[in-house]
């Protein structure tokens, strides 16, 4: 695999080591070239039908004996320079079903204590939960069965989900600083988690806050987007690719669908004797690697470095991420029947709908946290518009937030649920955002517990970029909150009476509630003919002025299923990176048209030519899921590549190398590949070969010769990398 083209192993093989077997197991990984991640631990147990956790998070002895095998791991490892230490994938409090975690009595006691923390005074307490404890002793964790039955608030119930999640990102935190203390600075995280529900501990916000290994599958959709917003700027960030890449258009697509998605790496899991094994038992490449090594190698060898230097064009979409709003979906569950939104599945599925209906328009989003709503770092001055998808519960300081980025000329974007609970739990007696939303409708429990109802749409009004009446009306949707009147707001469409589509100009903003359901989107989106709910998002993302990188269409002229559109800038530079959803594989191919929005000098990266000739601003393209695109949008024609080396060069001597990218005008950042050849070989050297970051076009790099490196004609190649454009040089070595 090394001489294939990977450079990193997760071996998961020194779990509860010694110092011994982890340094045998590191020094027999190491012959193999390449980089060992170890998997240190991992953190999971499950629950059982006392809600007691097999292993307690809080327990002495299982923290004293982590730290021993966590130590035993970083000891053993750190002279190897490894890229990351993984503390276990598929890492849970616990799986969906069983118990509900923890009731252990030290998880118990630490509970309280976090109580303490939290309220100070029992008093304090007592007031936010509506109990009449008189001490903090008497508190036992609650069960969602009985917080359902509550009608003042949830808090109880809230504040116990709250401090099972920061124990567990807590957890991940005191192992990442015990493996620091053997190997200082290095990253530390988790890798490929279990499906997100209410008990996972998965609150993405804590995970990555401090875990700079961030990695998930690539079939769970959502947490990669979360992923992706929320991890940290130096963060060994991938995806698990092997049930999605499940053929030779999944496996080549897969690679460059990770860098699309900001990814900095792409991972593989195999085991001798299961599917994706990459060798066959001869040690010939399978199928597998025949498909994945080629595609990995040619977005490792450039273009991987130039996205990732460049910024991500979040098309001014925000996207509000709040842990509470899962508890609260999960505890609707409990109280309305038939209703889409009442679970964390339907949160997670309503979520994915709204947003990969952004993506099907062409545009893109990124996550912000409670912490940015409430720090007021969500501004109407970057942002078009913030979206709230079943945000039942809001703190004070985050509705603050909503209404000044309102105020101040943002686009409110609600599906419908907004602000029943404050930030606590507690149950509002009004809803928080009625007055931005133009609304009232009912609260308390009343309000919260209330089901959703079907009908036909009905179009009355009018809204920019809505498709005509005709083509709306008699739609069956799902109404959200069938009791939802108007105030000041206009709405544009109902449902057996009640508003949908309601548009409410506040201060200088201005706030759209959908008040239906988007989850079918997530079956119909790639259905031929008219999609009215897609149509109404659009409409939506119209009216704020979200405007996409290019427009794509079919040889008809109609938008191209599913396909994604991502830009990336740097400095005058743009990488526009067109895909075909991977997680569809049942769609065909579809012929198509890029049209920019200005005339650019194109390049197809991936093909390393020139599209056209001159400034161009449209040409045809096929989008299929095996294909994914990219462009590079420049001000400038790159007319040559300058190599400076020296002619020759001694056994063990260290050889400088310049490189620069000519333009017809100033060169921004590039990146040229330089790909060095021994005599006679028809394949890059893996060690001396290399990518050169060039600021201003201009870059430098070493290669340093072995003793016994082959004597004779060596070749270098650079090529600039957004445009293929190439030059080669002759070194002797002797």
């Amino acid at each position: 695999c090394s001489d294939w083209g990977a450079d990193m192993c997760d071996p998961a093989n020194t779990v509860s080591a010694d110092d011994a077997r982890c340094a045998r197991e590191f020094a027999l990984t190491s012959r193999s070239g390449l980089r060992v991640i170890p998997y240190a631990t991992r953190v999971f147990s499950e629950t059982d039908e006392s809600n007691e956790r097999g292993v307690c998070m809080h327990d002495t002895n299982y923290i004293a004996a982590q730290r021993d095998y966590l130590t035993a791991n970083a000891r053993q490892c750190a002279p190897y320079g490894p890229p990351a230490y993984t503390l276990g994938d598929e890492n849970a409090i616990s799986r969906a079903g069983g118990g509900e975690p923890c009731h252990r009595p030290a998880s118990v006691e630490a509970f309280r204590e976090w109580l303490r923390g939290k309220y100070g005074a029992i008093a304090t307490l007592n007031a936010t939960w509506a109990t009449r404890y008189a001490d903090f002793d008497e508190i036992a964790p609650m069960l969602i069965a009985d917080a359902a039955a509550l009608e003042e608030s949830y808090a109880a119930w809230f504040d116990h989900k709250v401090f099972m999640d920061q124990a567990f990102a807590d957890t991940h935190d005191w192992m990442r600083e015990t493996i620091r203390e053997q190997d200082p600075g290095a990253r530390v995280g988790w890798d490929g988690l279990l499906s997100y529900h209410w008990k996972a501990g998965y609150d993405f916000d804590l995970l990555t806050r401090n875990c700079d290994l961030n990695q998930v599958y690539v079939s769970q959709w959502i947490q990669g987007e979360l992923v992706r917003s929320l991890s940290g700027p130096d963060a060994l960030v991938g995806k698990w690719g092997n049930r999605v890449a499940d053929n030779e258009a999944g496996w080549t697509a897969y690679p460059w669908h990770s860098l699309f998605d900001g990814c900095n790496s792409a991972w593989w899991w195999t085991s001798w004797g299961c599917e994706y094994v990459p060798f066959n038992p001869d040690m010939s490449r399978s199928n597998y690697a025949r498909w994945f090594f080629p595609a990995l190698r040619d977005v490792a060898s450039g273009p991987g470095k130039l996205i990732l230097h460049a910024e991500r064009d979040d098309s001014g979409v925000a996207v509000l991420y709040s842990q509470r709003d899962l508890f609260a979906a999960a505890l609707a569950g409990k109280l309305v029947t038939d209703s889409s939104f009442a679970s964390d599945r339907g949160l997670l599925r309503t979520h994915e709908a709204m947003l990969k209906g952004v993506n099907d328009l062409g545009s893109q989003f990124v996550y912000i946290t409670e912490a940015d709503l409430a720090g007021r770092r969500v501004s109407a001055d970057h942002y078009r518009v913030l979206i709230l998808s079943l945000a039942s519960s809001l703190s004070d300081g985050e509705v603050v937030a909503v209404r000044e980025f309102v105020e101040a000329g943002g686009t409110l974007l609600v599906d419908g649920r907004a602000g029943y609970l404050d930030g606590d739990g507690v149950i509002r007696d009004t809803r928080a955002l009625d007055e931005v939303l133009g609304v009232t409708g009912a609260a308390g429990v009343e309000g919260f517990a209330q089901s959703s109802v079907r009908g036909e749409l009905v179009v009355s009004g009018e809204m920019t970029g809505l498709a005509p009446a005709a083509a709306l009306s008699g739609v069956e949707v799902e109404v959200l909150e069938p009791r939802l009147q108007l105030t000041t707001g206009e709405a544009v469409a109902e449902v057996g009476g009640a508003p949908a589509l309601i548009s409410n100009d506040f201060g200088e903003g201005r706030a759209i509630t959908l008040n239906i359901s988007l989850v079918p989107l997530l079956t119909s989106r790639d259905n031929e003919g008219p999609n009215p709910l897609l149509d109404i998002v659009g409409a939506a993302l119209t009216t704020a002025g979200v405007e996409s990188p290019c427009e794509v269409t079919r040889e008809d002229g109609s938008r191209p299923l599913c396909v994604t559109q991502m830009l990336y800038a740097d400095g005058a530079a743009r990488y526009l990176c067109i895909e075909q959803d991977l997680l569809l594989p049942g769609l065909a191919d579809q012929p198509g048209t890029v049209t920019l929005p200005e005339p650019a000098i194109v390049y197809d990266m991936r093909a390393g030519k020139r599209v056209g000739e001159g400034q161009i601003s449209e040409w045809d393209v096929t989008f299929a899921r095996g294909d994914p695109h990219v462009y590079a949008l420049l001000p400038y024609e790159v007319t040559g590549v300058a190599l400076e080396v020296p002619e020759q060069v001694a056994a063990g001597e260290t050889v400088e190398v310049a490189v620069s990218a000519q333009a017809t005008g100033e060169p921004g950042y590039h990146v040229v590949r330089l790909d060095v050849y021994a005599p006679g070989s028809d394949a890059p050297h893996r060690q001396y070969s290399q990518n050169i970051g060039c600021d201003g076009g201009v870059g430098q790099a070493t290669i340093s010769f072995a003793l016994n490196d082959a004597k004779g004609e060596w070749r270098l190649v650079a090529r600039d990398v957004a445009t293929g454009v190439s030059t080669e040089r002759a070194l002797t070595f002797n």
